[in-house]
């Protein structure tokens, strides 16, 4: 039986998601295709810094990839990229990187579409060293090549600077330690299907599983792994179950105490006087904001980082005094072109000069105004200035000052729009989540869209960012009903 480098990973997160992915291909989950197509780009470009090296063309669980790398290894090629060992007993991998030192030695660079090393990563790596040297490879270095963070583009891509080298040595296991992890993975592997066990740190470790959805299929929408934080709600899972409704009360001082009272007894939380705080801070006249953004792994313009969040879209309802009409003001970038030129201008013109801007988790519409500021210092001051004016109409329901237990634990505002007004949802939404916005916006930037798909996609970014601030109108209306109660 082959075990690949990823098989490896997944055997040392969870003996039972390796096995649904060996065995129970009815389970196999969608392919993430946006994380896919960031690590094919990333990947081809950290090749371009080793010009001159040999590609590997066949897929690496075909025997002729393997012929294919030993003649590159035989020709002393400079460099192989996804060069495919495999050892007698069915330990394979594909390197990213295989790097001639000219002196009988190779190195391995295994690229990452991260801005930092992974503990994972470095698993990954070593499984590909112990791969290699079983086969017969010397291997002197291996390295993690990661997306360095602090790169500002400007102009043509800056290989050298884009990329990050991190020496993986002091990270790595050693071949006995991987050579015993090989035997019990390929033990339970040998086994009838596995009793699933359910662990919040297991299932969260390294990064979220695939499986999760089958395996969690019966624990409720909101248990004691919500209301809980790691081992914590592992050991009451293991004692009680998942079913906050069958814990002992002494143990909800553990958690989220007032959440689970709520979800028990079926009321709601209304801090009245912290209501009326909020609101009497409020300042007319009222723009309610948000933003939509991209974060391209490889910035795609001057001025720009990699995953930055650039804002192509925001949405800005104006109230200009209690009880009065609402205004639509809308920006959408249309062109293959840096969209936050425009949409710096477009934003201030709306957002004027008086009255508070309301958001929906400051820290990310603050977080991007803050680089806009930086990127263009010529509209900082009037940047910082809508920065000044922000309110927060995530705070009351965060800090539980309204609180109801449909939220499930919850603040987020897919959450708390539900709770306190049920008729508006977005489930009928052709998007439905910000990630869906931006990867879609994303296929538009690189071409991979056009036409027809575009124009709709343009329509249903439009409806989707205006019910997020409308949403937010429709909460402070709540929160208003709250305070004018005796």
């Amino acid at each position: 039986m082959k075990l690949s480098k990823s098989d490896y990973v997944l055997g040392l997160k969870c003996p039972n998601a390796l096995w649904f992915k060996r065995f129970r291909k009815d389970l196999e989950p969608e392919v993430n295709q946006a994380v896919f197509d960031t690590g094919h780009v990333v990947g081809e470009l950290a090749c371009e810094r080793f010009p001159g090296g040999t590609r590997i063309t066949v897929k690496p669980w075909e025997n002729e990839s393997i012929t294919q790398t030993q003649a590159a290894i035989d020709s002393d090629a400079s460099a192989i990229f996804e060069a495919v060992l495999m050892t007698a007993s069915g330990e394979f991998c594909a390197v990213d990187i295989l790097r001639n030192n000219n002196d009988g030695t190779w190195d391995i660079i295994e690229v990452k579409s991260n801005t930092s090393p992974k503990e994972y990563h470095y698993l990954d790596i070593s499984f590909q060293r112990y791969v290699c040297e079983m086969s017969g490879l010397k291997i002197k270095n291996c390295f993690i090549m990661t997306l360095n963070s602090a790169y500002v583009r400007r102009g043509e891509l800056n290989l050298g600077g884009l990329f990050a080298m991190h020496d993986a040595h002091e990270g790595l296991q050693l071949r006995g330690t991987v050579e015993t992890e090989i035997k019990r993975i390929r033990g339970f592997l040998a086994q009838p299907e596995l009793g699933v066990a359910i662990s919040k740190g297991k299932c969260n470790k390294f990064y979220d599983c695939q499986y999760k959805y089958h395996c969690w299929k019966d624990i409720p929408e909101y248990s004691v792994f919500d209301a809980f934080r790691g081992k914590t709600a592992d050991e009451i899972y293991a004692e009680h179950g998942a079913d906050l409704r069958k814990i002992p009360s002494e143990l909800y001082a553990k958690g989220a105490c007032r959440d689970i009272e709520c979800f028990i007894n079926d009321c709601e939380i209304a801090n009245l006087g912290g209501l009326r705080e909020f609101v009497s801070g409020l300042r007319y006249p009222l723009c309610f904001l948000d933003y939509e953004t991209i974060g391209p792994a490889v910035p795609l313009f001057d001025n720009s980082r990699p995953y930055q969040a650039l804002p192509f879209q925001f949405s800005l309802h104006i109230q200009r005094e209690l009880g009065g009409a609402l205004e639509h003001i809308e920006f959408l970038h249309d062109k293959q072109t840096d969209p936050r030129p425009d949409m710096i201008l477009a934003l201030i013109a709306a957002c004027g000069t008086e009255g508070s801007i309301v958001v929906y988790n400051q820290g990310f519409e603050e977080g991007v105004n803050n680089k806009l500021a930086a990127d263009f210092p010529e509209h900082a001051d009037a940047i910082q200035a809508i920065n000044n004016r922000m309110v927060d109409l995530l705070v009351p329901f965060k800090s539980r000052q309204l609180y109801r237990p449909r939220q499930n634990g919850s603040a987020s505002i897919k959450e708390t729009l539900p709770a306190f007004i049920p008729e508006m949802s977005y489930e009928n939404l052709e998007i439905k989540q910000g990630t869906e916005a931006s990867e879609q916006f994303m296929r538009f930037m690189t071409g991979k869209q056009a036409g027809e798909e575009t124009s709709a996609m343009m329509a249903n970014l439009r409806e989707y960012c205006a019910q997020d601030t409308l949403a937010m109108v429709k909460l402070l209306d709540v929160i208003r009903g709250f305070t004018e109660q005796s």
